[in-house]
């Protein structure tokens, strides 16, 4: 009997029955004790902190097959990531970014990740030139880089690349795209830096010098071999 009072009193928004009487007291406390519990649980509930992966590469322009080719490899490792609970409690955001190949905006894109604090780490530009300029702009403001385009995060041919990898890399892409010759390293180059994000929680604090600490002498042994921050 008091549980139908206290849903009356919550469908009503009052402390008062049909009746116009008001209800007992106990009825009225479970209710507040109700709405009390209800409001703890709510205000209690949070989302994972984020912090941001810059991917930058040539999406148009001339080279716009490998920006296409290396985007969807990475979408699948921050899905997967994310899968699994996230980085040291952190939820993994893809921040990717298009220079078209273009050193000029190559540098205008670098100098904008740098401003936002939560992005601590970059892969990017997959072109000689785009790297050449972007990179001195990532070390001037301290956010981790890692060079593509270039072994070990180069070229690999996808025939050799895992049957199960081709299905989770199409089930990401929006016409069933097939993995091109940067799929595979991209991947792998994603997964170096989970590593050094993990290494970097277990510091204590995900940040970019914890990253860029955690990145020196870090390889990893993926699909198409070893892949590092350096030849």
């Amino acid at each position: 009997m008091c549980s139908a009072a206290v849903k009356t009193a919550a469908a009503s928004g009052k402390g008062q029955g049909n009746s116009g009487k008001q209800q007992p007291l106990s009825c009225r406390l479970a209710f507040v004790s109700l709405l009390f519990f209800t409001l703890l649980f709510v205000g209690c509930t949070s989302t994972a902190p984020v912090i941001k992966v810059g991917l930058v590469g040539p999406f148009e322009g001339a080279g716009r097959a490998i920006g296409y080719d290396v985007i969807y490899s990475a979408r699948l490792a921050v899905r997967e990531i994310n899968a699994a609970g996230g980085i040291g409690g952190y939820r993994v955001a893809l921040v990717a970014l298009d220079d078209s190949g273009d050193p000029q905006l190559a540098q205008a894109v670098a100098a904008s990740l740098t401003i936002d604090p939560a992005v601590v780490v970059v892969i990017g530009h997959w072109l000689t030139p785009t790297t050449a300029v972007a990179a001195p702009i990532y070390a001037a403001a301290n956010l981790p880089f890692l060079p593509a385009g270039q072994p070990p995060i180069g070229q690999f041919l996808p025939e050799q690349l895992p049957p199960a990898f081709h299905t989770a890399y199409q089930a990401v892409t929006p016409f069933d795209e097939t993995p091109g010759p940067y799929a595979g390293p991209a991947y792998d180059g994603m997964q170096l830096l989970w590593q050094a994000l993990a290494a970097a929680a277990q510091q204590g604090e995900i940040n970019r010098t914890a990253v860029a600490a955690a990145l020196e002498g870090l390889s990893y042994v993926g699909m198409t071999g070893v892949v590092s921050r350096k030849p």
